[in-house]
């Protein structure tokens, strides 16, 4: 597992050659108003990403679909990406099939599969990703392809000097780190709470303990969790007890939230819960987010180890893909 751990800078290089190969057609929208990211799991968590950039880099509307029905109100001025990392998700393929016959503009990112023979069959914009990577561990080809897209046709403004420095960043492996936060976490319930640009990654956090390290954990927005959860923290005592609250920081935070954050986490310290705060590194929105990506990404793995579970194998997973067709999964 910790070669994929070590390959993001690696993949994030190859994702500017594998954009740099895709030349969109004469006849594809030129000023997308709407941008509609289609996937599952792994390869969803990319259209988070992505839209969270969005927010401050461009004036796309940015959607991500977790479903396996195209929304009526896309439109001419809409592009949808049908993200799948195998190329064979059974809900992706879903919408494929009603994209195509909506005519709608779209890209498919893919390692190979059912969408990337159909996209090459119909001559629509296809990434093709290097195979062998769990989807969950090929998130620097899932974002960054599509992020050097953008920023060629200057749908996205982001900077050069910032994807050097996330490059920078993502080579610092926060091995030691995420070895004393998986003893921490270790046999305990875990909450997770991040806004802003720690939103997406609280529930990056909450996916690849479940994936890797076969554990539960929960994860909630801020400010969102001092309006409801906060009350939660009561019952039952022997949960909160045996609890981990754990709170994710962004340098640009403003001061009122940083300051209702000190009291939710005294308050949930007195309920007798443990808390613990992470602040991301960098200067740049895509470093910062990247390097919390890193450090939960590690200590997954790390809880996986100390719970003498595989981190590769996701059984379960597997069965309920099993219960349709091979080919649609």
């Amino acid at each position: 597992m910790e070669v994929y751990l070590k390959d993001l800078a690696h993949q994030i290089m190859k994702a500017r050659a594998i954009a740099g190969g895709i030349s969109l057609p004469a006849s594809f929208i030129k000023r997308p108003e709407k941008v509609l990211y289609c996937g599952m799991g792994g390869s969803a968590i990319s259209g988070d990403i992505l839209g969270t950039i969005a927010q401050s880099r461009s004036r796309i509307h940015w959607t991500v679909n977790r479903t396996s029905r195209l929304p009526s109100w896309v439109d001419s001025k809409t592009i949808v990406i049908l993200s799948s990392y195998s190329g064979n998700t059974h809900e992706v393929a879903a919408i494929f099939e009603q994209a195509v016959a909506r005519k709608a503009h779209f890209l498919v990112v893919a390692s190979g599969g059912w969408l990337a023979e159909e996209a090459l069959k119909r001559k629509i914009p296809l990434f093709r990703l290097p195979q062998g990577y769990p989807p969950r561990f090929a998130i620097g080809y899932t974002t960054f392809s599509l992020l050097f897209l953008f920023m060629r046709y200057r749908w996205f403004s982001v900077s050069a000097k910032e994807i050097r420095e996330v490059l920078r960043e993502v080579g610092h492996f926060p091995a030691v780190q995420a070895r004393k936060l998986a003893e921490r976490l270790f046999g305990r319930n875990i909450a997770i709470y991040g806004g802003g640009l720690m939103q997406t990654v609280a529930l990056r956090w909450r996916t690849q303990f479940a994936e890797n390290a076969k554990t539960l954990a929960s994860c909630e927005a801020l400010p969102e969790m001092f309006h409801h959860e906060v009350e939660g923290w009561n019952f039952p005592e022997f949960k909160i007890r045996r609890s981990v609250a754990v709170f994710l920081t962004d340098r640009n935070e403003p001061e009122w939230l940083l300051k209702k954050k000190k009291v939710a986490m005294k308050a949930i310290r007195e309920r007798g819960a443990e808390v613990a705060e992470f602040k991301a590194r960098g200067e740049s929105a895509l470093a910062r987010l990247f390097s919390m990506i890193l450090l939960g990404d590690w200590a997954s793995c790390e809880l996986a180890k100390l719970n003498k579970v595989d981190p590769m194998s996701i059984c379960v997973i597997d069965r309920i893909k099993n219960a349709v067709s091979p080919d649609r999964k």
